[in-house]
């Protein structure tokens, strides 16, 4: 059932991963879906949401990188070669900020196609993107049975800190062992009931918040106040209003503009979701609700 959306999991005997016409029945469940949207504990608290700006360029001259680096220096770049339909690339990554805590994203891409283009051989930009990871206090994921005797052969995966790569294959080759074995290589290191500190995931409200309509441009966002209600509001290059919920669909947070990607993105918990409130990717699972203005 690929491109197919989960809407439960419940164990019935074995379990039953419900979705729209159907359920599917299985031993064991892998959430391994960024944020899991539902576990027997709590990895929301202590996970914080970051993101990235990623930008990827062609080469000048047939240049080429061997091997992927990552600078020691802030703000920190990480660089390696990639590929797309039209030949290699040169993958730029810059420095980490908070999801939803930033009012200018798009200020961060002309930051680092600067930086790019004086420190490396690179030609045209063909893609631009925002990737997304969370990070947890000690810098290691949280993966495994996280309540084996109340939900046994129930597995999550998350918080790799953007090294999804090396901790990622780790996971999964020790979850698949655990699996038939019984036996769970790494148990402890990646333990996802170990404690966090309570003040980690340190939540911020809206960024762009305006005082009225006008303040809002073509192709830009803004969350205002009205009445006893936040709204999120953007005007599309049409000049057309559109309105939204401000609140976030997981636990009430107030949204944010992302002005590059044109999403509104939870400076919370990370849920993100686009101009007209569909989600993108949670922890939400409810769209923005629509409103008149």
């Amino acid at each position: 059932h690929q491109h197919t959306r989960a809407t439960s999991f419940e164990r019935q005997g074995r379990w039953q991963v419900g979705f729209d016409g159907g359920s599917v029945e299985a031993d064991q469940v892998i959430l391994a879906t960024h944020m899991p949207v539902e576990t027997p504990v709590d990895l929301v608290s202590p996970t914080q949401p970051r993101c990235h700006v990623a930008m990827a360029f062609r080469p000048q001259d047939g240049a080429h990188l061997d091997g992927m680096f990552i600078g020691v220096d802030e703000p920190t770049h990480s660089i390696r070669m990639g590929r797309d339909d039209q030949g290699p690339l040169f993958i730029v990554l810059g420095p980490r900020f908070r999801t939803g805590q930033d009012a200018d994203v798009a200020r961060r891409f002309v930051e680092l196609e600067h930086w790019a283009r004086g420190h490396l051989p690179v030609g045209e930009a063909v893609w631009r993107w925002c990737n997304e990871d969370y990070d947890t206090a000690d810098r290691v994921a949280y993966a495994g049975e996280p309540d084996p005797e109340q939900s046994p052969g129930l597995f999550v995966a998350s918080g790799f800190n953007g090294w999804g790569i090396s901790n990622g294959t780790a996971v999964g080759l020790g979850m698949a062992r655990q699996i038939i074995t019984g036996r769970c290589p790494w148990k402890q290191l990646y333990d996802p009931n170990r404690p966090s500190p309570d003040d980690f995931n340190q939540s911020s409200d809206s960024q762009t918040r305006v005082d009225d309509l006008d303040a809002i441009g073509p192709g830009e966002g803004g969350v205002i106040t009205r009445g006893d209600e936040q709204l999120a509001v953007w005007r599309d290059d049409a000049g057309t209003l559109h309105a939204v919920s401000a609140a976030c669909t997981h636990m009430g947070c107030s949204v944010t503009w992302n002005n590059a990607d044109r999403t509104w993105d939870c400076p919370c918990h990370g849920s993100i979701f686009q101009a007209d409130g569909e989600v993108i990717h949670g922890p939400a699972i409810e769209p923005l609700a629509a409103r008149s203005l």
